[in-house]
C-alpha cells in the first residue's frame, strides 16, 4: 500500500507549469516591477551611508553626545539590516524569474503539486505551497 501511495504521488508531480503563457508573462511582470521596487529602496538605503559619512567628516570638528552617537549607531545597524533583507528579498525574485524562464514557475519545490494562483498572486516569489511553508 505504501509503495502504491509513492507511485501515485510520483505521478501527481509536475515537471513543468500548469500556467499558461499569458499567465507567466502576468507573474514575470509584477517580479519584473517588484525587483524594480527593490532595486530602488536598496539606492536609497545605500547613498544614504555615503551621506552620512560626506556629513561625519564635516561634523568630526564637534563632539557628539553619547545619546546621539548610540542613536546613529542603531540607525546605521538598522539600515544594515533593510539592506541585507531586501538583498534577501532580491534573490528570491530573481530565482521565481528564473523559474518562469525554465517553465517551472508554479511548482512546488517540495511536493511539485500546482501553488495555487491566489498564492502567486499574493507571494509571486514564493516556490512552496502553503502548508510546506508553515512547516519551515
Amino acid at each position: 500500500m505504501e509503495n502504491e501511495n509513492s507511485k501515485h504521488e510520483e505521478q501527481d508531480r509536475l515537471s513543468v507549469t500548469y500556467l499558461s503563457a499569458k499567465e507567466l508573462k502576468h507573474f514575470e511582470q509584477l517580479l519584473l516591477k517588484k525587483r524594480e521596487e527593490v532595486l530602488r529602496d536598496l539606492e536609497i538605503l545605500k547613498s544614504s551611508f555615503s551621506d552620512e559619512n560626506e556629513e561625519d567628516s564635516v561634523n568630526s570638528s564637534y563632539s557628539m553626545h553619547m545619546a546621539d552617537h548610540g542613536t546613529e549607531t542603531m540607525d546605521r545597524e538598522q539600515r544594515f539590516l533593510f539592506i541585507s533583507r531586501d538583498e534577501k528579498y532580491l534573490s528570491y525574485i530573481d530565482k521565481a524569474l528564473e523559474r518562469i524562464k525554465n517553465k517551472t514557475y508554479g511548482i512546488c519545490a517540495i511536493s511539485g503539486k500546482p501553488i495555487p494562483k491566489a498564492r502567486l498572486e499574493a507571494v509571486p516569489h514564493t516556490g512552496v505551497r502553503i502548508e510546506y511553508k508553515k512547516r519551515s
